[in-house]
């Protein structure tokens, strides 16, 4: 387990590959001991996710004031963002040799798990602002794309200094992936009767 020093030094490390930075690099553990401890993350990124999940199941079971109900639905959302967290790692893993990355793919997933945890703290004060002071719909809509707009510039930019390839091969590599994380989420979101509901129906739950 990461100490607290460690930690702070590797989402510092992100955050400086975020913002394009290679030597943000050398604030990662790129070790064997390194990479599994690096989904560790997971446990850093849990408080924001918690608040995402919890405003989740507020606006999927409006009217709906059943604890067991809510609880489900966090339950459930939790499970969806994880298996998305991890699935497209595997699927990286498989491919890794046969696409040309073995050497960078731990460097990779290290560096994408703390950047993962740093981009789900950048959506807090939205989340805090949905579950404390409901604003108009409109305005948070706005909110939400704005965050999302630079948690996809953040990542995409993580992902091409960890990879340490041209643009010409990391952007499609993350356009790939970002479109592959997307329809695992709505996928998983789906089987498990949590899709978002329109502004036409009332709940899209299946309890």
């Amino acid at each position: 387990m990461p100490t607290l020093d460690d930690i702070h030094r590797y989402l510092y490390g992100s955050w400086r590959m975020m913002r394009g930075r290679p030597d943000g690099l050398i604030h990662l553990d790129i070790s064997a001991e390194g990479f599994w401890q690096s989904f560790y993350a997971m446990v850093v990124a849990i408080p924001p996710l918690f608040a995402g999940w919890v405003a989740y199941a507020a606006d999927l079971a409006r009217g709906d004031d059943e604890a067991a109900l809510r609880l489900s639905i966090v339950i459930r959302t939790a499970m969806v963002d994880m298996i998305s967290w991890v699935l497209p790692i595997v699927a990286i893993g498989l491919l890794a040799r046969r696409i040309g990355i073995s050497r960078r793919f731990a460097p990779y997933v290290i560096a994408s798990n703390w950047g993962t945890a740093l981009i789900a703290w950048l959506f807090v004060p939205a989340t805090l602002l949905r579950l404390f002071f409901p604003a108009p719909q409109e305005i948070m809509a706005l909110v939400s794309i704005i965050l999302f707009g630079l948690s996809i510039v953040f990542s995409y930019r993580l992902t091409q200094v960890a990879l340490q390839r041209p643009h010409t091969f990391a952007l499609p590599f993350y356009v790939v992936l970002f479109i592959g994380s997307i329809f695992i989420t709505l996928m998983l979101q789906h089987l498990l009767g949590i899709d978002y509901p329109g502004p036409s129906d009332s709940t899209l739950l299946r309890r």
